[in-house]
């Protein structure tokens, strides 16, 4: 079975939830006033060009000035002038938003008689982002019939496959349920994550990356040490990057499995991370496997984290 995206937007808030088969994969909510910057285009102002950087911090409008990398830009600025940026990605921790001058779409006329900071393209919202990093899904489902026509129309613009899969469905009547989801959500937000056939995975998010730890706890070692190991470390991989969508669980992750000392069964573990991989469009690059089982995989930052998202909303 393929992908399942369930949308309610409210006055207050959004939900998309996206089910793989038995599995929810992503669980994202955005509260009124609160939502992503990127892909927003703004009329902005140079505050100050930092050589030692090789970037401008501009003014965009927002509580700190975005970071503009000048390489590859091909422009040469000063402070105080006026130009059109896009984030391209959100403000996280004490830092601002990242910005780039490379725009494709058209937007100069929008800027004609305007001052900076300004807003020319309002951002993404939180479903046409969630949709538009997708290929393929089954099906979407609206809790509102209002919102069928409105997705269906940005879809035969942006994602003509998508067209003609959505319908409304009263969020009572889903499959899976309410309920179901919170119970997916609530698992996403333990550190330990069982594993089919025994074993375990323990992630642990601190400020510079995210540790993944890989231990056999519970498998049936009857087969041998070397081939539970070797089970135990492939169910680990196929599980690790829904577990990195769900949790949204951006930048350095860094994947410890169990030891295995033939090289052959090392590239086993990785075929199978790397295929799983597919699941989650925002993982950029999959390591190679060290002598001692360390994995490091590269995802984009996408937004605040589900426990920044969910923490304290299940009730």
């Amino acid at each position: 079975m393929g992908d399942q995206i369930f949308i309610s937007i409210s006055p207050d808030r959004t939900d998309f939830f996206r089910w793989n088969g038995d599995n929810l994969v992503q669980a994202l909510r955005e509260k009124a006033g609160e939502g992503s910057r990127i892909g927003g285009i703004y009329l902005g102002r140079v505050t100050k060009v930092e050589p030692s950087l090789n970037a401008a911090f501009v003014e965009i409008g927002l509580d700190k000035p975005g970071l503009l990398p000048l390489k590859r830009q091909g422009v040469r600025l000063s402070e105080g002038d006026a130009l059109i940026v896009q984030v391209r990605r959100d403000a996280h921790d004490e830092k601002g938003v990242r910005l780039t001058a490379s725009i494709k779409t058209t937007v100069e006329v929008k800027a004609q008689g305007k001052q900076p900071p300004a807003l020319l393209v309002a951002p993404p919202t939180l479903w046409q982002r969630g949709l538009e990093a997708l290929e393929v899904v089954d099906s979407i489902t609206c809790d509102r019939r209002v919102d069928v026509p409105i997705i269906e129309a940005w879809c035969a613009r942006v994602r003509p496959a998508f067209a003609g899969k959505i319908a409304f469905v009263t969020e009572r009547d889903w499959i899976p349920s309410r309920a179901d989801i919170k119970d997916a959500i609530a698992e996403g937000l333990d550190e330990v994550v069982p594993l089919p056939g025994g074993g375990e995975l323990l992630i642990e998010p601190v400020r510079t990356l995210t540790a993944i730890d890989v231990n056999s706890a519970g498998a049936n070692q009857e087969k041998g040490i070397e081939r539970t190991a070797l089970s135990v470390n492939i169910a680990a991989a196929r599980e690790v990057p829904r577990q990195l969508a769900l949790r949204n669980l951006g930048g350095t992750i860094v994947i410890d499995f169990i030891d295995l000392e033939n090289r052959n069964k090392r590239e086993q573990v990785l075929e199978a991370l790397r295929e799983a991989a597919g699941i989650d469009p925002a993982i950029e690059w999959v390591g190679n496997m060290s002598r001692l089982g360390l994995v490091e995989i590269s995802r984009r930052r996408n937004g605040p984290t589900l426990a920044e998202m969910w923490r304290g909303e299940l009730s």
